[in-house]
């Protein structure tokens, strides 16, 4: 019987060869990902750039007739926005320094407000076992932070060696698109009608998501930091950009995000008419984001429900760790436009 239903779903699904090349090519290039994606990090990154600048540039193309100039724009573009971080670089840094500084403080502060709190209902004993595990949870922190310092020279020189190798394969995977598409030409099948139509539905969809998803980042980001400048909130660009960036990790996120920017205020006015003021302030920023925003952003792309979501970002995420989230939408788009478009035989029987 089993041997028998394989069979109907084997004919169902994979009746054609375009469809089982596919599958095949799918697996291999998980296993690749999953095995040497370290490897190939700076490969793959400069990949998804191109293919987002591609998307970029098929629209330029709406408007300029002159196909050099699309691309010209384009890369104009990307480096423009590539160097512009250079010079953002060194203010997060200094603002990364002094949170690291403060971060004792702040600490200290979070204890002594816990214990003003709980002193009511619970004993001085029970608190001190309280603050006894936390401290115990800081140290394993403190002693994972330290083996991650002691790898800061590869670190740097992976990071020094990526600024350079991505936007340079950027550059010649968009200029060279023509020369270098038959070499992924010869791997594929003869039939490409499944995987045009995949891509085709995968070039669209993803440029809008990224598109979207960038407009929205700076938005929130650029609204953050001028609500936390007015209250004078410390390390108002660092924690602003972290609530801008935390749209790109739907739901999971809003929810990180959320206890440093109130930690911060906690230890910078206590429970008082300006801590309010923050929470208040950063729901409705949330609630904007969350019911206004996206909605319009999105409205017409990427219809994935939030279960959906969620199991992507912790599937991908437990894979491939913070690459993982940062593609975890985009992955699942993908899987979606893949299930959207498989062939199927719907004259097989289903019935034993």
């Amino acid at each position: 019987m089993i041997k028998k239903l394989l069979d109907k779903f084997m004919a169902r699904y994979f009746f054609s060869e375009e469809a089982v090349y596919f599958c095949l090519m799918m697996v291999s290039v998980f296993l690749i990902i999953f095995f040497f994606g370290g490897i190939l990090l700076p490969v793959l990154i400069s990949l998804v750039i191109a293919f987002l600048l591609n998307g970029f540039i098929n629209y330029l193309q709406t408007i300029f007739s002159l196909k050099w100039v699309s691309v010209s724009i384009g890369l104009l573009v990307f480096f423009s926005f590539y160097l512009s971080l250079f010079f953002i670089l060194p203010s997060i840094g200094s603002q990364i320094n002094a949170f690291i500084q403060g971060l004792p403080k702040i600490i200290s502060d979070f204890q002594v407000f816990l214990t003003d709190f709980s002193s009511s209902y619970l004993s001085e004993e029970e608190i001190s076992n309280v603050f006894s595990s936390i401290a115990d949870q800081i140290r394993n922190l403190l002693s994972m932070a330290l083996t991650t310092i002691a790898g800061t020279i590869s670190v740097a020189f992976n990071a020094v060696l990526y600024a350079i190798l991505i936007p340079l394969m950027v550059f010649f995977f968009v200029k060279d698109k023509e020369k270098l598409s038959p070499l992924v030409s010869f791997v594929l099948p003869n039939e490409r009608n499944l995987i045009n139509k995949i891509f085709s539905e995968m070039n669209d969809q993803l440029f809008n998501y990224v598109t979207g998803k960038f407009i929205e980042m700076l938005i929130v980001w650029g609204v953050s930091f001028a609500f936390f400048s007015f209250l004078n909130l410390p390390y108002s660009f660092l924690l602003s950009m972290l609530v801008g960036l935390s749209v790109i990790i739907p739901i999971f996120g809003a929810l990180l995000v959320t206890i440093p920017v109130l930690l911060v205020g906690l230890s910078e006015w206590g429970i008082t008419e300006n801590f309010f003021w923050l929470f208040i302030g950063y729901l409705v920023i949330q609630g904007l984001d969350g019911n206004v925003l996206s909605p319009i952003l999105f409205s017409a792309t990427n219809n994935l429900h939030p279960v959906v979501i969620i199991v992507s970002v912790l599937f991908f995420g437990g894979i491939w760790g913070f690459w993982g989230l940062f593609f975890a939408i985009p992955l699942a788009t993908f899987i979606k436009a893949i299930i959207s478009s498989w062939p199927k035989n719907d004259q097989t029987e289903i019935g034993l």
